[in-house]
Order: C-alpha cells, then structure tokens, then sequence
C-alpha cells in the first residue's frame, strides 16, 4: 500500500525563518537521518523549494507535469509504501516528528544538533 500526505511549511507566517535549512540539515543530513528514523521518503516541493529562484521560475513557467508542485504552497510530502497497518503507523510517525522542525525556534535542540554536527563535518572540535 502507498500512502502519501502533504505537510504544509508555516511560511507564510513566518517569512524570515529558513525552515528548508532546517529541515535538510548540514549536507541534508537532517531530512536523511528523518527518513531513515521513519522509514518513509520525504521531498521538500513547492514553491521555494528549490535554491535557483530563477531556474525554479523557468521550470514552474514550462508546464511539465513533474514540475507542477511549483506552483503549490512550500511542502513536505511524506510517502510511506507498506503493508497497511505498518504503513499508517510510519505515516504517524513521520508526521510526529516532521512537526517538530515546522517550529521556528532558532535555539532549539535541532539546531544546537545541527551546528554541532556542522562544526564536526568541517573537522572542528567538539
């Protein structure tokens, strides 16, 4: 069973936060770590979602079928293949712990983690 669900990202509310760098961590380590946590696979689309503002208008403007998630609001989508009950429960969980990077906190524990793990993956000492 495929299952698939869109999260909105808040920014709208809150446009001077940076919630896709949060949300893919130093080296994209974070969203990695969050879908092997999860076992789902999760894509950041949308609007924003892509870093070349330009290129991303370019693609939106070209009509193709795979890039009409431009024109959506910025999300994550979460998609889970497993047997039923195995998937809801991934879905849940997912769901659990992509809310946590969808608070704008700029001191929280994702953040202090992910600077540490910033310093430690450009040879600094801990």
């Amino acid at each position: 069973m495929k299952l698939g669900q869109k999260v909105l990202i808040p920014v709208k509310q809150f446009p001077k936060f940076n919630f896709v760098g949060k949300l893919l961590g130093p080296r994209g380590n974070s969203l990695k770590r969050l879908q092997e946590e999860t076992l789902t696979k999760m894509s950041i689309l949308g609007k924003g979602s892509m870093r070349d503002k330009a290129k991303e208008e370019e693609l939106r403007k070209s009509g193709e079928a795979k890039y009409f998630h431009l024109n959506d609001d910025l999300h994550v989508l979460i998609e889970v293949f497993a047997p039923p009950a195995e998937a809801y429960a991934r879905m849940g969980h997912a769901l659990e712990e992509i809310k946590k990077f969808l608070i704008p906190d700029y001191n929280d524990e994702i953040r202090q983690a992910q600077l540490q793990e910033l310093t430690y993956l450009n040879g600094g000492s801990e």
